[in-house]
């Protein structure tokens, strides 16, 4: 059944911050600015797709979108990826800015920027950018990414370059991480691994190039790796109809609110301290060993083992390696 939803290892529960379970953290965070005056996007918090919003596309043959949304976007990155294959990159710079002021949270646009700031040798910005994309999702190929310049040489000149850089610069942990995200979308694999390593050695907290590093090679050998923490198997079958409904928890100063259809779609929410609810929304299933399934909105699966008494329901996340407690939910 998990299969039906597309989960694979690079989507299974890492948007745990997007559900609460944890906190998000960008190791390359840093404010970025248009104009030095504008803030475009705090990338030390997490992209997060709102139920109303679009995801654009960019192929430079799409349409962008089936969905209708506002001209001045379309218009907006349609002139940056123009200005991009002209190579006139502060002109994208600046249209995919704009962009990103009607559409703050699409990572099509925010993966452009990164590799605007890349074309432009900003790899400080372009890391933290990277690291937020993802976060969610594991970005572009090879088609896609080459498919926005007017030639290879054009690209390859550019990566010539953060490879200089990195080889003057070895201590510099975001270029690294900029270079082994490009290494991995042009597909060389064994440079990808040699400059992820570097980086789960540094900095053992930076969870998006230890995915990276376990998805390229499942043996890798990861320094301080923390341990999964085994949640408890449910001691009887779990029905869909146990778990539909609405379910309400409660952790620190965090607040929770689960829905489940008959329909299979979910609702999640939650907001710390009193503040505004953040909320995830997608479709949900289980599984006969009681792994609750959720995905979404087409952009990660949260897997967990739910065990049910009656009204109430303990949540463990899994893959979990920060030993949390679970969520104690408790039924409307």
């Amino acid at each position: 059944m998990l299969s039906a939803f597309g989960v694979t290892s690079w989507a299974i529960n890492r948007v745990g911050w997007a559900f609460g379970y944890y906190d998000y953290y960008n190791p390359y965070a840093t404010s970025t600015y248009i104009d030095n005056s504008s803030m475009v996007y705090n990338y030390s918090q997490p992209l997060i797709m709102t139920p109303d919003e679009t995801t654009l596309s960019a192929d430079p043959q799409s349409d962008l979108t089936e969905t209708p949304i506002p001209e001045e976007v379309l218009s907006n990155f349609d002139q940056a990826r123009v200005d991009f294959y002209n190579e006139d990159y502060q002109a994208a710079l600046k249209s995919t800015d704009a962009a990103l002021g009607e559409l703050p949270n699409d990572a099509v646009i925010h993966e452009f920027r990164a590799l605007v700031s890349f074309a432009l040798g900003n790899y400080n910005e372009a890391a933290a950018t990277l690291y937020a994309v993802l976060s969610v999702g594991p970005g572009w190929d090879w088609t896609t990414m080459s498919g926005l310049y007017p030639s290879v040489d054009v690209y390859t000149t550019q990566l010539r370059a953060l490879e200089s850089y990195c080889r003057s610069n070895p201590q510099d942990q975001p270029a690294r991480f900029v270079l082994a995200y490009h290494y991995v979308t042009a597909g060389h694999d064994e440079a990808a691994i040699r400059q992820l390593q570097g980086l789960v050695e540094a900095n053992p907290q930076d969870q998006v190039s230890r995915e990276m590093l376990e998805r390229l090679d499942p043996d890798a050998e990861i320094p301080d790796s923390p341990k999964q923490v085994e949640p408890p198997k449910p001691t009887q079958a779990i029905s869909e109809d146990q778990l539909v409904g609405t379910w309400t928890a409660t952790r620190g100063d965090s607040t929770f609110e689960m829905t489940l259809g008959a329909d299979r779609e979910f609702s999640w929410s939650y907001s710390q301290s009193g503040g505004d609810a953040q909320k995830v929304t997608g479709v949900w299933g289980i599984d006969d060993d009681g792994i609750l399934a959720m995905e979404m909105n087409d952009e990660g699966t949260m897997l967990a083992q739910v065990i049910v008494k009656g009204n109430s329901l303990d949540f463990y996340m899994l893959g979990d390696t920060q030993g949390q407690d679970p969520l104690k939910f408790q039924k409307k």
